[in-house]
């Protein structure tokens, strides 16, 4: 079994260089031109499911992935991004000076009313072995979300928290196999490909 992660599109927010977490910004013409690109490549990858994050730039980007398939998208809100509360929206350097003023990742986000990184950590995670385990007789499998989705999910698989500022971009494919008879049950095949999309 082959699970094919994909990054959404571009957005106005990302091009802008703004945090998004959970505001609810659609895809730009960029983000979907990128999106019918990576339709036409995995097209032919024998691909049975399709699965998003329920925010509307990933399930925008699966519906136009899915009407090349030929398959429904499947949303699930325990896909969506981390959440920095108040701090979601803003431009990057005010959160990076944010985060430098308070001096720790977790405090600043709880005083912003977002969400510990622990806990998003166990709510992707979780998700995406039941995603795994419920569909692993049925062939491969799609999910379209986030970076920080996308980085936790690499992150958990080698067990290194190095991996949650691995480099991402818009429409990026992230090819891991599955076999669950195995010591290593996941193995990464490719990441950050973007070579479609040229």
């Amino acid at each position: 079994m082959s699970i094919f992660l994909v990054r959404h599109g571009e957005t106005d927010y990302g091009k802008k260089h703004f945090t998004t977490g959970h505001i609810d910004i659609p895809l730009n013409e960029t983000g979907k031109k990128e999106a019918q690109a990576t339709a036409n490549f995995l097209k032919g990858r024998n691909i049975v499911k399709i699965f998003a994050s329920s925010l509307s730039r990933a399930s925008e980007t699966a519906q136009i992935i899915a009407s090349e398939l030929d398959l429904p998208v499947i949303e699930y809100d325990e896909l969506m991004e981390h959440t920095s509360g108040k701090l979601d929206g803003v431009a990057i350097k005010v959160f990076l000076d944010k985060l430098k003023s308070v001096g720790d990742f977790n405090k600043m986000v709880l005083q912003s009313g977002g969400e510990r990184w622990d806990v998003f950590t166990e709510r992707i995670w979780n998700k995406f072995l039941e995603i795994v385990n419920e569909n692993e007789e049925e062939g491969n499998i799609l999910i379209v979300t986030h970076g920080g989705v996308t980085r936790t999910i690499f992150s958990e698989i080698f067990s290194s928290p190095f991996l949650k500022v691995l480099s991402q971009g818009n429409c990026c494919i992230n090819v891991i196999s599955y076999d669950k008879e195995k010591e290593d049950m996941f193995r990464v095949e490719l990441v950050n490909y973007m070579y479609h999309l040229n």
